[in-house]
């Protein structure tokens, strides 16, 4: 019969050896995005929301925190806090914090009027359209459907508003810009308007979304239990019923 003795040793050893216990907290700064995040939101945004889920699957809890994104990279590179959501992995960022697996898939689409369809498969079919842009952004794809020889134009102003009323009363032939972001806008800005616009579903471009973790042994462990927690929601399809959620309203502020 094994000794009591022995078997509290062994918890002690297990408790020891194990960088993270059931009931961990997770300590994760992040900046406002709706729909992905936002403090007004319910589960703080379909991101956080995911994330949240993946952590209890793994059975630690989240604790998050809206900051200013200029010091969200800083604080967790310095171990201030654990993690931040929504992150693309690049060499430089590598140098200085752990990924984890990918969290999301985020896509660009094209937004059109429902009387002016644009329905393209490459960039030759976005000849002579006119299409709404933002002075704050940069467009690969406009280059390169110019460098294609497409006759495209594209007209800048301030705001993704800006955008959607021009695309309404058809002084724009598009707008491109991320798919969940742009719902969230029409559902948000445009209520009473927005079943006058739909999107083409195919991408023009796609970001793998990860978080990122503090480089330490704390780190290590937190993204494997991550990695571990998000696979098995991932298995049971929650990520993408969450995903889903964003166009059906669930991500709008709460009031």
């Amino acid at each position: 019969m094994v000794s009591l003795r022995k078997i509290l040793l062994g918890l002690v050893s297990l408790a020891c050896c194990s960088p993270l216990i059931a009931q961990e907290t997770v300590r994760i700064a992040v900046g406002e995005w709706p729909p992905y995040l936002s403090r007004t939101a319910q589960h703080y945004g379909v991101a956080a929301h995911i994330v949240e889920e993946a952590f209890q699957a793994s059975g630690m809890e989240v604790e998050i925190d809206f900051l200013p994104w200029a010091r969200v990279l800083v604080y967790v590179e310095s171990g201030q806090y654990d993690a931040s959501i929504l992150w693309v992995k690049t060499e430089e960022r590598q140098a200085s914090l752990l990924f984890s697996d990918v969290v999301l898939e985020g896509e660009a689409v094209f937004f059109y009027h429902k009387d002016n369809p644009l329905i393209w498969q490459e960039f030759r079919d976005l000849d002579n359209k006119r299409f709404g842009g933002l002075r704050s952004a940069s467009y690969p794809w406009f280059d390169a459907a110019r460098a294609a020889g497409a006759a495209v134009v594209m007209e800048l102003v301030s705001t993704e508003q800006q955008n959607f009323s021009k695309l309404l009363s058809q002084r724009i032939d598009a707008y491109a810009m991320d798919k969940l972001v742009g719902l969230h806008i029409l559902q948000q800005d445009f209520a009473d308007r927005q079943n006058d616009i739909s999107y083409d579903p195919t991408p023009i471009e796609t970001w793998p979304y990860r978080l990122i973790f503090t480089r330490s042994p704390r780190g290590e462990a937190l993204t494997e239990a991550f990695n571990q927690g998000l696979k098995a929601i991932q298995e049971r399809q929650k990520v993408q019923v969450h995903l889903n959620n964003v166009a059906n309203g669930v991500y709008l502020p709460v009031e």
